[in-house]
């Protein structure tokens, strides 16, 4: 308190409860003087000390008073009489035998109080023609209502995410508390008490940043920090960076923390032919595969076509080259991939089991070259900037591009030493753009396409060498094309205060062509396409509150046609439907112990159906979704549930038991439902060890589905509408994950249990009505451990380690007969005919499955990039993994087994350049 107004204490009618109600009943004990004043008054004045006395006031007066320990009470009195001043007290307020001294001779009485008062919980106010002693004001609580917040760029305006803000007050570097930006490049410190801070800023390959930020009580502090890039060495620091974000998730997500691996990590997994950010999703907690060729991936128990799959917003159908052998993701062209495995927010909506989010790397702007050369393809990757001249005539502050192609290279290195054209390539392109206004707003674009092509039409031989045979397949037609193309953009607009608007649209199609003639002509055709067009809106209206809210409308079509002897795998047929979508969801954190999520999500579809009985029906849905988190200790452990209701309205019918097949899909109608499945999921997990080196979780989760579709073998040819069954499932299992993500070693060891079951009409029993039977899907692998290890080794170069083991996979055994027809059906000549009799639906299983595959990197530095050659190991012991069995029987019918495997030792090698 500064100025004489300080003297006079608060104003009169400041409430003090309890403990100045005390000295309400004290009032009448004082001098006459004091209690010439209203006692309910002076019972609300609030003592003070240290005052400025101002000039001519009683406080100012000389107090000449010089005291050898003496009561309180006394040295008061005696004061009083020395200075002339009434000085008044409640002699019950002073502390009993208390002593006190004082040379104060040349002190005002402000000052001899001070002295008198010290360490007595009392204080002093001016208050007419007297000085009261009173008790002391308590300490104000600081206020904490102060914000600073920003925004992070580089220097030419693009955002910087997952730059690392740290703020501490001035003076003291214990007390720090550190943020992440967000994808926009926001952060903001809320809570903050008036004072002087210091704020660093920093990321990898940027120079580091600080400033000093001063707090008012209520003021909001915006700050805009530009970052000038800076080289840096980036070995291990990108894995610390890792584990940065990873804590930051830790305390902002509810329903348990994504698992996530940037582009490093993604190239550096073992287990893949080249580098793909899909391949690697089985390496983590609960995701299993049927085929060890195939890239589809099962999630807790749920189909492969419960998986979203997005790229920049934008859902790939079928995101699998060569029929599923690795993804159509460029990892030149990835930042970054997430995957939500269970409790992912009402945002995301479409699919049942998990969310799988591909990030594009649009670069800094700058010209620069990525290739790679692997057994299997060639790629390319060139991203830069627009001239300052371009961006000035559209007004914008910078823009960034990357484009990538690639190839397969077979068919070129082989042809000239074939009679025909090597029969497959693959090839794809990927694009994104990413433009801000001086405003701040940001507009950006994604685009991909990707064809496999087949084709034997000309081919004959692979092999010159015994020469030509003109016999062989003269009149071949063998053509199978299939592909990708997808289209996305997005407008936002950020707030200042966090959050931002967005408007996003994006077109997907899929489409396969299978024309084999050489075989009976059957022709296989499927396509399905996907529009949509919605607005996001994010908002922060308070420190520990969260929303975000969406519409989206959405037209979707599909066909399916078939001829000859592929007609009985899908069924001839076309359908439309048109959506619309809406959900909200919150994140609020009531206090440091809680972290709440919750949202609800409202879907309806209208179906247009050419041959349906359901046409222009509307399926409606609603989806609310809850998780919490309750935080342990220090905060580096919590405790953690989640349930939701999920509804997907478009399935795929296809046989997961084969290694290799292509989606057929289905929308709601002639006998299909939407697919509902209620899901709950609890556990624990935290961070230990030195610098939190080290997390573990544990996790046990449940799953209900309804509404399945299978195609039936069974349909009546002759019409109805029984083309599919509809059938129920469940899975329930839990996850063990141990991960290191700091230090020259890092990965994780996890372990996952499942149980997973379907219960589907049984079809080939002949019994009408078919019972219902239950039995295990092909992806159900009830124990499942991986081993996955990173380690900087010596001369620079970096190992990778994966280990897989699993339980085998269930599978429908055969037993085939040899039957004379005459015995059974009529008297027609003939010799005997072979009939496959089934054993119990997937009734055996498999061996277990186990393969370990190595890895080997090493950057070479150069005068103009980098250049990293690679060495790759897959089944480095060579394991036989059986994926299916062949029966053959001998002249007696006695049968003999042979397990086929797909993946033999395969060693591959390539090299990457960037520069």
């Amino acid at each position: 308190m500064r100025g004489p107004a300080a003297g006079r204490g608060n104003p009169l009618g400041v409430s003090l409860g309890r403990r100045w109600a005390v000295l309400m009943f004290t009032v009448p004990l004082f001098t006459a003087p004091l209690g010439a004043q209203n006692p309910q008054e002076v019972a609300l004045l609030l003592g003070r000390t240290g005052v400025e006395p101002e000039s001519g006031s009683l406080l100012a007066t000389p107090s000449r008073l010089t005291i050898e320990q003496l009561p309180l009470a006394d040295a008061l009195a005696r004061l009083s009489r020395r200075s002339g001043v009434q000085v008044a007290f409640s002699p019950s307020l002073l502390p009993p035998g208390h002593l006190v001294a004082c040379a104060c001779d040349t002190l005002n009485i402000a000052r001899a109080l001070d002295e008198l008062l010290d360490g007595t919980g009392l204080g002093y106010v001016e208050l007419g023609t007297q000085v009261i002693v009173v008790p002391l004001a308590p300490p104000e609580a600081p206020r904490l209502d102060g914000t600073i917040r920003g925004r992070i760029r580089t220097e030419v305006a693009f955002p910087v995410e997952d730059a690392t803000a740290i703020l501490r007050p001035a003076g003291d570097s214990t007390r720090t508390r550190v943020a992440l930006t967000d994808r926009l490049g926001y952060f903001a410190f809320r809570g903050l008490a008036a004072g002087n801070y210091v704020l660093t800023v920093g990321r990898i390959g940027y120079a580091g940043h600080d400033e000093a930020v001063t707090v008012t009580p209520g003021s909001v502090v915006d700050v805009g920090v530009a970052l000038a890039e800076r080289a840096v060495p980036l070995e291990g620091i990108q894995v610390d960076g890792l584990g940065e974000r990873n804590r930051v998730r830790f305390q902002e997500s509810a329903a348990g923390m994504p698992m996530e691996m940037d582009r490093a990590r993604v190239r550096s997994m073992a287990g893949a032919v080249e580098a793909d950010p899909v391949r690697t999703v089985d390496a983590v907690p609960g995701v299993t595969r049927v085929s060890e060729i195939g890239a589809s991936f099962n999630v807790r128990g749920g189909s492969a076509d419960q998986n979203l799959v997005l790229l920049d917003g934008v859902p790939i159908f079928n995101p699998f080259h060569m029929l599923g052998v690795f993804s159509v993701f460029n990892a030149d062209m990835v930042k970054r991939t997430e995957l939500h495995s269970g409790g992912f927010p009402a945002e995301y909506g479409g699919r049942a089991s998990s969310v799988l989010l591909i990030e594009s790397d649009l670069g800094d702007g700058e010209f620069g070259v990525d290739a790679g050369l692997s057994l299997l393809t060639s790629r390319l990757a060139v991203s830069g900037g627009l001239p300052e001249e371009i961006r000035d005539g559209f007004g914008l502050a910078s823009a960034r591009w990357r484009l990538s192609g690639r190839r397969s290279y077979a068919d070129i290195v082989a042809n000239p030493f074939l009679r025909a054209d090597f029969p497959y390539h693959l090839q794809d392109r990927q694009f994104g753009f990413e433009a801000w206004s001086r405003g701040g707003s940001r507009l950006r674009v994604t685009y991909y396409s990707g064809t496999d092509a087949f084709n034997l039409t000309n081919f004959e031989r692979l092999d010159r060498s015994n020469g030509a045979d003109e016999d062989l397949h003269p009149d071949q037609d063998v053509t199978w094309h299939w592909g990708n193309r997808a289209f996305g953009f997005s407008w936002t607009r950020p707030y200042s205060g966090g959050g931002s608007f967005d408007i996003h649209g994006s077109y997907s199609r899929f489409e396969g062509d299978f024309n084999m003639s050489e075989f009976g002509s059957p022709v296989l055709e499927t396509a399905i396409r996907r529009y949509s067009l919605g607005a996001d809106m994010e908002r922060r209206p308070a420190s520990s509150l969260r929303w975000k809210s969406g519409l989206a409308l959405e037209y979707l079509d599909y066909a399916d046609f078939s001829r000859g002897a592929l007609e009985s795998l899908v069924r001839n047929d076309e359908s439309r439907g048109l959506g619309v979508s809406a959900f909200s969801q919150f994140k609020w954190t009531p206090g440091r112990r809680w972290l709440v999520e919750g949202g609800i999500r409202g879907d309806a579809w209208k179906n247009d159906y050419g041959y349906s009985l359901d046409r222009d029906r509307v399926w409606g849905s609603i989806s609310p979704r809850i998780a919490a988190k309750r935080f342990l200790g220090a905060g580096r452990w919590a405790v953690r549930l989640a349930a939701g209701r999920y509804v997907q309205h478009l399935q795929s019918v296809r046989d997961e038991s084969l290694p290799i097949a292509l989606d057929s899909w289905v929308l709601p109608g002639e006998g299909v439902s939407p697919m509902v499945s209620f899901q709950y999921q609890g556990g624990v997990e935290g961070f230990f060890g030195t610098g939190d080196r080290w997390f573990a979780s544990a996790v046990a989760f449940h799953r209900s589905y309804a509404g399945l579709a299978r195609r039936n073998w069974a349909d009546n040819p002759h019409g109805g509408y029984d083309d599919y069954l509809s059938g129920t499932g469940r899975s329930h299992g839990a996850e063990f994950l141990l991960r290191r993500h700091k230090g020259a070693t890092t990965g994780w060891v996890s372990v996952s249990l499942l149980k997973a079951t379907r219960r589907f009409p049984g079809i080939g029993t002949g019994l009408d009505p078919a019972p219902v039977i239950e039995y295990p899907p092909a992806f159900d692998r009830r124990l499942q451990l991986d081993l996955v290890v990173q380690r900087r080794l010596p001369w620079s170069v970096e190992g990778g380690l994966r280990w897989n083991l699993g339980t085998g996979l269930p599978y429908t055994r055969n037993v085939r007969y040899h039957v004379n027809p005459r015995r059974i059906i009529d008297l027609r000549p003939g010799g005997s005919e072979q009939v496959v009799w089934l054993g119990p639906k997937n009734g055996e299983r498999l061996p277990a499955h186990h393969r370990l595959d190595i890895s080997l990197r090493k950057v070479i530095r150069k005068r103009w990039g980098l250049m990293t050659p690679y060495l790759s190991i897959i089944n480095v012991y060579n394991r036989k993994n059986v994926v299916l069995y062949e029966y053959d029987y001998d002249y007696l019918g006695r049968p003999s087994r042979r397990g086929w495997s797909l993946v033999p030792i395969l060693p591959t090698f390539g090299v990457e350049v960037s520069f």
